[in-house]
């Protein structure tokens, strides 16, 4: 027989799922949004071309910079906690 605390647990990770499932849904239906609005910038006016080493360059180090930044906040509010 099945434990009213085994179904609780159940529905709880099915709302996980769900939610997870929504926020992805929500994320790639945004990022394609921003993508297919980016597709209509003129960049070709400025010389930025995608296949340039530089604009890689500036992309890498744009996201190891968020990865450094969110390390560093999350030491810092660890460091509070204790």
């Amino acid at each position: 027989m099945v434990s009213a605390d085994g179904l609780k647990t159940w529905f709880d990770y099915q709302l996980l799922f769900l939610g997870l499932a929504i926020a992805f849904v929500c994320v790639i239906t945004a990022s394609s949004q921003l993508v297919a609005y980016l597709g209509t910038l003129p960049l070709t006016d400025s010389n930025i071309e995608p296949t340039d080493p530089t604009f890689a360059l500036t992309v890498a180090g744009g996201g190891l910079f968020v990865i450094v930044l969110l390390i560093v906040l999350t030491g810092l509010l660890n460091r509070n906690r204790q």
